[in-house]
This record gives structure tokens, C-alpha cells and sequence, in this order.
């Protein structure tokens, strides 16, 4: 009886090896390996005691290490473009960008498109810019596929919320970061 129940016992086994072998890294297996090369990334956080954001129009900024506010009241009848700009340089020889987000938006008073912009030397050209979904204060991230373009010169990354009328609303950060690979 006990040479009986061995015998599946040993086939099991053997035919475990004999899989195990044929999908092996060996050159005559079944799954041939495949090399993985690994692309190196660098992330630079834009939210932190080394990036000092700036504010512009109605803008009221609030910044520690970990957290970036907005806060946007006006009482103007036009239009607005207040915002947080973050003069930077990004110096890379890697070519993809991307810029990682984690944010919540919303208007309390009036109403706000918020949005994000990148602009090379003298902030005159826009070289990269998106909207913003308005999240009603919900938190949501977001990532960007960013062009090239701004790597290895002077760019200013801007933080929107423009109106077109009084109003108040607070755009918060709680991470910013570029990843270049």
C-alpha cells in the first residue's frame, strides 16, 4: 500500500523538475529570459525648504515643508490670473518629464478655473500648461507628461486660479514633484 501512494508522490516531483527546467533561464527552456533594463529616475520635489513659492495678484500663499497653499480672494469684477509661481531650473540629460501632483481645489465664493503653467526665459513663452480639475476640496492627484523643452533652462512653474469676478478660493498642494527618467 505505501508503494502505491509514493508513486504519484514521485511523478508529481519529477514532472515539477521536468517544468521547472523547461521554463528555466537555461537556452533550451520554453520562457527564454528577458533582460529588464531598469531606467534610472530622479525625482525633484518642488514642495520643500529649498523651493520658495512666490505669489502674484490676489494670491495669499502659505507653505511648509510638506503642504502648499493658495488661497485666492478678490473682489475684482474682470478677470484675474492670480497664482504661486516657482522660479526653478531643471538640469537633466534624461529627455521624458513628468510633473506629479497632489492637490485639492475648490471656490467658496464665485467661481475659479484652475490651472498649471510652465514658462521658459523671460515668462513670456508658455511652454507647457494644463487645466486643473476643480475637486470641491477632495484631494485627487494628478500626473503630466511635460515636453522636453524644460529641461536645462530657467522656467517658472505657475499655480492658477483664475476668476472672473470677486470671489474666494483656495487651491492646496500637498505634493509637487517633477520625475525625470
Amino acid at each position: 500500500m505505501m508503494k502505491r501512494s509514493i508513486k504519484p508522490i514521485i511523478a508529481l516531483v519529477i514532472a515539477l523538475s521536468i517544468l521547472t527546467l523547461l521554463t528555466s533561464q537555461w537556452p533550451w527552456g520554453v520562457a527564454q529570459s528577458q533582460e529588464i533594463n531598469l531606467i534610472p529616475s530622479q525625482e525633484i520635489k518642488l514642495i520643500d525648504n529649498k523651493h520658495i513659492w512666490k505669489r502674484y495678484g490676489d494670491t495669499i500663499i502659505s507653505q511648509n515643508q510638506s503642504n502648499l497653499q493658495i488661497v485666492v480672494v478678490t473682489a475684482h469684477k474682470d478677470k484675474t490670473h492670480s497664482r504661486a509661481f516657482l522660479p526653478t531650473q531643471i538640469n537633466s540629460t534624461m529627455n521624458k518629464s513628468l510633473l506629479n501632483l497632489d492637490y485639492a481645489s475648490q471656490s467658496n465664493k464665485g467661481n475659479a478655473t484652475f490651472f498649471v503653467e510652465i514658462r521658459g526665459k523671460n515668462n513670456s513663452n508658455i511652454l507647457w500648461s494644463d487645466f486643473l480639475n476643480n475637486t470641491n476640496g477632495l484631494l485627487t492627484n494628478k500626473t503630466f507628461t511635460l515636453h522636453n523643452n524644460i529641461l536645462n533652462q530657467p522656467i517658472e512653474l505657475r499655480l492658477y486660479a483664475a476668476t472672473n469676478g470677486p470671489g474666494e478660493h483656495i487651491l492646496t498642494v500637498k505634493k509637487a514633484s517633477i520625475i525625470i527618467h
